[in-house]
C-alpha cells in the first residue's frame, strides 16, 4: 500500500496536537514495524547474495564475483590496507 505525500502530511498534522508520552509510545511502535518488516523482507528475499544485492543497487558497477567471496570474511582494516590488499592480488592475477 503506497501512502501518498500528502496522506503523509496529514498524518503528521495530527501528531503535532500529540503529547510526548504518546509520540514516545508510537516512536516504540513504529521501530518495532521496522525490525518487523525489516525480517519480512529478508524472508521474501531468501536467495538475495550480497553480490546480488550490490548488482541491483549499481548496476552501472561491473565487479570480479571471486571478491564477492571475502564479504564479511577479514577482519576490518584500514582503507590503506585494504588498497595494499587489493593491489597484490591484482598483481598475483597479472602473473599467473
Amino acid at each position: 500500500m503506497a501512502t501518498t505525500a500528502e496522506q503523509m502530511e496529514q498524518l503528521l498534522n495530527l501528531l503535532r496536537a500529540v503529547d510526548l508520552p504518546t509520540l514516545l509510545a508510537l516512536d516504540r511502535e513504529l521501530h518495532l514495524l521496522l525490525a518487523q518488516k525489516g525480517q519480512e523482507a529478508v524472508r521474501t528475499w531468501p536467495g538475495a547474495s550480497s553480490q546480488e544485492e550490490f548488482s541491483q543497487r549499481y548496476p552501472q558497477i561491473a565487479v570480479d564475483p571471486a571478491l564477492f567471496a571475502l564479504v564479511g570474511v577479514h577482519p576490518e582494516t584500514l582503507v590503506e590496507e585494504d588498497k595494499t590488499l587489493i593491489r597484490e592480488s591484482i598483481a598475483r592475477r597479472f602473473a599467473e
